[in-house]
């Protein structure tokens, strides 16, 4: 006797039906499929989720919610694809306050979606032909207007080029380069560039006299093609005045010192600028 009330019970709670809302969902439309199982207060549910497929994807946990009639278990979900869905529903479990269990088995719901767009490549309309486009006349006037504007706007492009480089200015001559003043550089404690700028003065004067001593030259190199060329020059002052501005590039000197340096420089050009007492006889 018990256990025929037992199973009386169990199809009394699943006679309920889901039903889908909206009613008219069409494709894409969030729907939820609700069901009311008849549970007294204080009774709670759990369930699994529906499995999603290729046109089926669920957007939340299931829900429960007590109403008048029992407990209401809600599935919310898309589906992708019109027509009719046949969805199998999993199992739901309803737990009592005093810990009985009692399982609704899963069933099936059914929802019914509308297309949004209205299928007519599936079954479409014939349509007649269309009539073959007709060729309008050839002419040649327009392809020769525009060959001949075409002539025309090159011509005066070339004619305005022509006389706009006639009318280019004349570049003015290139002026020597005014020599740096090095007494005030030193005066503003650019000692390193001064002893740079004396050295290469050095080196430019010479070779402008000895086109053998290129400025490229290492000190060794150079001094001996200074030699070769004007024995008669003082080619031991030469070395030791730039091995000192050497020096002083890296080690900084006084500025006395530096000052003293660089007129030594300047006066061992004026000499070198003169004409030698051989040359001149």
């Amino acid at each position: 006797m018990s256990a025929l009330l037992l199973l009386l019970a169990a199809l009394a709670i699943q006679a309920g039906p889901w039903r889908g809302r909206p009613e008219q969902a069409t494709v894409g439309d969030t729907v939820r499929l609700e069901r009311v199982l008849p549970a007294a207060r204080g009774v709670a549910g759990r369930t699994r989720a529906l499995e999603p497929s290729e046109y089926v994807e669920p957007l939340r946990a299931p829900e429960f919610a007590p109403v008048e009639r029992g407990l209401l278990v809600r599935h919310t979900l898309a589906l992708f694809a019109p027509g009719r869905h046949v969805l199998a529903m999993p199992a739901i479990e309803l737990v009592h306050p005093d810990g009985h269990v009692e399982l609704v088995l899963g069933d099936t719901a059914v929802v019914e979606i509308r297309a949004v767009v209205p299928d007519t490549v599936a079954a479409p309309a014939p349509r007649a032909s269309q009539a073959p486009l007709g060729r309008g006349p050839r002419r040649a006037a327009p392809l020769v207007l525009l060959a001949g504007g075409t002539a025309v706007v090159l011509g005066v492009w070339i004619a305005l080029r022509r006389r706009r480089r006639r009318r280019m200015p004349v570049p003015a001559p290139v002026t020597e380069v005014p020599e740096p003043p090095l007494l005030r550089w030193l005066a503003a404690g650019e000692r390193r560039a001064v002893a740079t700028l004396a050295a290469e003065r050095v080196r430019r004067r010479v070779e402008s006299l000895v086109p053998k001593a290129r400025r490229g030259l290492g000190l060794p190199a150079w001094l001996d093609a200074v030699q070769a060329e004007r024995p008669d020059w003082p080619v031991r002052e030469l070395e030791d005045v730039l091995e000192a501005l050497e020096r002083a590039r890296f080690a900084p000197l006084a500025g006395d010192d530096a000052a003293e340096l660089v007129d030594r420089a300047d006066q061992l050009v004026e000499r070198l600028t003169a004409p030698a007492e051989g040359d001149a006889a």
